[in-house]
């Protein structure tokens, strides 16, 4: 079913068609130009200027949708102005105009969907933003700062909304994204589990709050909500850019960490996850996400209900008197105390330091103590999400990806004539890399890498880590997320 509102749309979408795609349009057309589909001219110009407003076309097409699709009107027209409660006789006119246009002319078109055997009552409706929000209270997160930017805003706006009504949640709107990363990580150091957000261009000035965290030793979370470049590129479209952007965000080197969720679960788990690592590892985390996910919704179970579990690290209570914060321990983690405490004081600052966290330049104590940094990465690769396989082992294709192109991966391989061939591997922790996932993919005899990026980034990141020579590469990077369809074309084209 395919609504087009302004003149020319659905000319742009015909290779999308099918044989019973349902074509709406203002427009009239000759016939013999559409290919594919069942094209109905819907006047919605006429409509909306009966209603008032030329604004409310896509209202009205709503209503014709929820006619042919035989939704509940009642449900519909309170959804709908509810959310827009500024404007709710507006939208409910317009409503209500559609769906008397297609009781009147489309009652022969009518969809009989399959009735659900059994009712749902505990799935909700999110967007990728307000899962990663509830996984980030859920893993007792108490402080955000941010500032906004498509398409990352809506984490901020879910956060501040909860505050009002959750005991020990700071939401501050900062100057700017330097600011809010700052922000951010003071509140880290005094012992607040805290975030920040963004999308690619405000990340860019959060990048020297990231190495400041990795030599201060400050477990904060960062959440990158990317969409097209540069510069201000896309604002409003999808793209997975950032991911090397990321991974070496922050100069010199220094221990991180970056997770990509793939769905809205995953969303959530990565709320909590990333906390949970911030506090075990004491360095910055990220959590890398897209437009795409961000800001699509899909029902879920309860968020709010989900149990989770909380890791605080290695937090010094009682330290002795000439407190190391920054102690040399076989594994790099350092027991941390919080400003206050008795005998915990400490020097956290962003020179080279000692163990009490007092500058030097001393060439072997510099040396011992980048060491015990970068050591940590081999905690951050036993405590990381680790990849999901789908499909058989058995599988000749490996499919690789990581992030939002999950759900169209996996919806393609349902539709694919010979899907036994294929197995589909999630990457979920992009950095750092678990060697074992060479063994992985070398098991299978054909490798096909889909990445929403025109640059081949993890391509380029495997390859820095092994022998890693894919069979095929398939890039998008157009603004648009892929879609099944065209996956499933891709992975059947043999050129």
């Amino acid at each position: 079913m395919f609504f087009s509102v302004t003149g020319g749309h659905w000319q742009e979408h015909t290779n999308e068609f099918t044989s019973k795609t349902l074509i709406f349009s203002d427009e009239e057309i000759d016939k013999k130009d559409l290919k594919k589909g069942i094209f109905y001219n819907l006047p919605l110009k006429t409509l909306a200027n009966e209603i008032g407003s030329p604004v409310v076309a896509n209202t009205i097409s709503l209503g014709v949708a929820t006619y042919l699709l035989g939704l509940d009107f009642k449900i519909c027209t309170e959804t709908v102005c509810t959310f827009y409660k500024n404007f709710a006789d507006l939208n409910y006119r317009a409503l209500e105009s559609g769906y008397n246009y297609a009781t009147q002319n489309f009652s022969k078109s009518k969809i009989d969907l399959p009735k659900p055997t059994k009712k749902n009552t505990d799935a909700h409706l999110y967007e990728g933003n307000e899962a990663y929000g509830w996984g980030f209270l859920k893993g007792e997160g108490n402080f955000y700062s941010a500032y906004p930017m498509t398409p990352a805003t809506g984490a901020m706006h879910f956060l501040a909304a909860t505050s009002t009504t959750v005991d020990n949640l700071k939401v501050i709107h900062a100057e700017d994204e330097i600011g809010a990363a700052n922000i951010a990580a003071g509140a880290a150091f005094a012992g607040a589990r805290a975030g920040t957000g963004t999308s690619g261009g405000g990340f860019a000035l959060m990048n020297e709050a990231v190495s400041y965290c990795g030599v201060a030793e400050i477990g904060l979370v960062f959440y990158l909500v990317s969409r097209p470049g540069p510069a201000t590129g896309l604002p409003t479209w999808t793209a997975q850019g950032d991911l090397l952007h990321a991974i070496y965000s922050g100069h010199g080197e220094f221990p991180k960490v970056v997770i990509a969720p793939g769905d809205i679960q995953e969303s959530f788990d990565d709320g909590v996850n990333s906390l949970n690592l911030a506090a075990q590892l004491q360095t910055p985390v990220l959590v890398i996400s897209d437009k795409f996910l961000a800001e699509s919704g899909a029902s879920n179970p309860d968020l709010s209900k989900m149990k989770t579990k909380v890791e605080y690290g290695e937090i010094e209570s009682k330290p002795e008197v000439d407190f190391k914060r920054y102690q040399f321990t076989k594994n790099g983690i350092s027991p941390r105390s919080i400003p206050g405490t008795k005998n915990g004081l400490f020097l956290a600052n962003s020179y080279e330091h000692d163990e009490f966290g007092f500058s030097i330049e001393d060439a072997k104590l510099s040396e011992k103590m980048f060491q015990k940094r970068i050591s940590k990465n081999k905690l951050a690769v036993k405590l990381a999400p680790k990849v999901n396989l789908y499909g058989s082992k058995d599988a000749k294709k490996l499919v690789i990806s990581w992030g939002s192109t999950k759900g169209p991966i996996l919806e393609a391989l349902k539709d694919l004539p010979n899907k036994s061939d294929f197995a589909f591997l999630q990457i979920r922790t992009v950095w750092p890399i678990n060697p074992d996932l060479k063994n992985i993919i070398d098991a299978f005899k054909e490798v096909l890498v889909i990445e929403n990026n025109g640059t081949n980034q993890l391509v380029t990141l495997l390859k820095s880590q092994f022998n890693f020579n894919p069979t095929k590469i398939i890039n998008k990077n157009d603004g648009r997320p892929f879609f099944p369809e065209e996956i499933v074309t891709m992975l059947t084209n043999k050129k």
